[in-house]
């Protein structure tokens, strides 16, 4: 719990140095690849989170929002929402938020149709976006085993590891995803997680280019 708070805090409270050749085509297709890794191994899929964020002038955030008022459900199981957070007198950030309790086809591209939509590609432009999966499993596989296939997977170069015995976390850089984030004097563009209860069910989060569920 406190490293996600310590996560969203700095989310929300500063600009990022964000790195990237942004373009929303390769954010998407981060987004599916996280999927992928999921849907090989058998995990299904209970939680998604795709958040983008710019900061601009309050007058074309105003705009840009009277014309895209999402934050009712649009598509069974999925829920949008604008958010609005002061920077300066003249600007302010805009938080795009999507969640959905599954991924599939329907799902994945209504949440294309939106990232590609003119309006939403012109006004995020300059914009960073955070993709992030999460599965609960009842396995008798070691939560080890999960980390190091995970790692496989997307060919990391761990960074950071945290582990405390039944909550893993590790944060890291892979040539497989565009985008990245400095911490610690590092860059990172994938964190993940491995969480055990006592009766051995597991929640596998993974985000990129850091987690924004909680985990």
């Amino acid at each position: 719990m406190r490293m996600i708070m310590i996560f969203l805090v700095f989310f929300y409270s500063i600009i990022l140095f964000y790195q990237s050749t942004n373009t929303l085509v390769a954010d998407v297709s981060s987004t599916s690849q996280l999927a992928e890794v999921y849907e090989e191994e058998g995990w299904g899929i209970d939680r998604v989170e795709v958040v983008n964020y710019v900061i601009t002038d309050k007058q074309e955030a105003k705009n840009f929002l009277k014309n895209n008022d999402k934050d009712t459900l649009k598509l069974e199981g999925v829920i949008e929402s604008y958010d609005v957070v002061a920077v300066t007198n003249n600007q302010v950030k805009v938080i795009y938020k999507f969640e959905s309790n599954q991924w599939n086809e329907d799902v994945k591209k209504y949440l294309q149709n939106t990232i590609f939509n003119t309006e939403f590609r012109h006004f995020f432009k300059k914009g960073q976006i955070f993709s992030c999966f999460q599965s609960n499993i009842d396995d008798k596989i070691s939560s080890n085993f999960i980390v190091n296939k995970i790692s496989k997977y997307f060919d990391v170069q761990e960074t950071n590891v945290m582990d405390e015995g039944n909550f893993t976390v590790v944060s890291g850089i892979t040539d497989q995803f565009e985008q990245y984030i400095p911490m610690n004097k590092e860059k990172i563009n994938i964190q993940y997680s491995v969480r055990e209860t006592k009766s051995g069910k597991k929640t596998i989060t993974i985000g990129t280019p850091i987690l924004v569920i909680e985990y």
